[in-house]
């Protein structure tokens, strides 16, 4: 019994990406307590990676439901954006272009809490409904068709989005690597991603531990076009620190922030 639930477990993440605990106790009916001690064993044996709520799949090659995504890791995001908009120092009315990523969604909320005005352009869904509530902020998007999982829009053409410029882009691609650059599972994402790149003065890639020394099949560009990257850690920060130096961008480990401080 316990053999096939764990298969179970394994074939719903490769299918969806990620899942919580509690969408597995429903889906299997067992305890909360169960699935948590499954997942706890599947990851000791690094079948799965496992979070604080939850579990998503080494395997999966799509790019996960922005919900799933939202509830995942998400004190780890909300400490990422925090440290990301200490880092936008420019004054008067700025700009941004926010990916469809839930941590791009945070750093949008963090300094929207400053009270500061600014323009924004994305192809978020939860971005543009976050701006609604928010007079301080304009928002352009080029709509097209609504992907529901991702809650973004899929715009016909991408390079639409090429009509306009911002002081900063802040993205976070599925993939992050040291050899292979910036990648992400989605091609339209992707392509949306490049054409922000090319028309953002600075460039700050948001993303947690998941998605670092991570190759994704789409490409999105090099670490030489950006201006940093803010994650929670990295299991070879020397490393990181080097590549950091040789292609001028900042790297920044949020959980190294912590340690210094206690």
């Amino acid at each position: 019994m316990k053999f096939e639930r764990l298969e179970k477990i394994e074939e719903l993440l490769n299918l969806s990406g990620s899942v919580t605990v509690k969408q597995l106790s429903d889906e299997l009916g067992v305890s909360k307590e169960t699935i948590r001690k499954d997942l706890d064993y599947l990851a000791s044996k690094r079948k799965i990676g496992r979070v604080h709520g939850g579990a998503y799949s080494f395997l999966a090659n799509k790019s996960v439901p922005f919900k799933a995504r939202n509830s995942m890791l998400a004190n780890i995001k909300n400490d990422i954006a925090t440290s990301t908009a200490k880092l936008i120092t420019s004054q008067g009315n700025i700009s941004f272009f926010f990916d469809s990523a839930s941590t791009s969604l945070r750093v949008l909320k963090v300094l929207s809490a400053t009270g500061r005005k600014f323009t924004g352009i994305t192809n978020s869904v939860e971005c543009l409904n976050f701006a609604l509530t928010k007079p301080t902020l304009d928002f352009y998007t080029e709509g097209g068709k609504l992907n529901k999982d991702n809650l973004s829009f899929e715009a016909e053409n991408v390079n639409d989005y090429a009509k306009y410029s911002a002081d900063y882009a802040i993205l976070s691609p599925t993939g992050i690597d040291i050899k292979c650059g910036i990648t992400d599972k989605d091609p339209i994402v992707a392509k949306t991603m490049q054409v922000f790149i090319q028309r953002a003065k600075k460039v700050y890639l948001v993303a947690d531990h998941t998605k670092i020394d991570s190759v994704n099949t789409f490409t999105v560009g090099n670490l030489d076009q950006i201006d940093g990257i803010i994650t929670d850690k990295v299991s070879d920060p020397k490393n990181w620190s080097i590549t950091a130096k040789k292609n001028d961008f900042l790297f920044k480990e949020t959980n190294s922030d912590k340690q210094k401080n206690n």
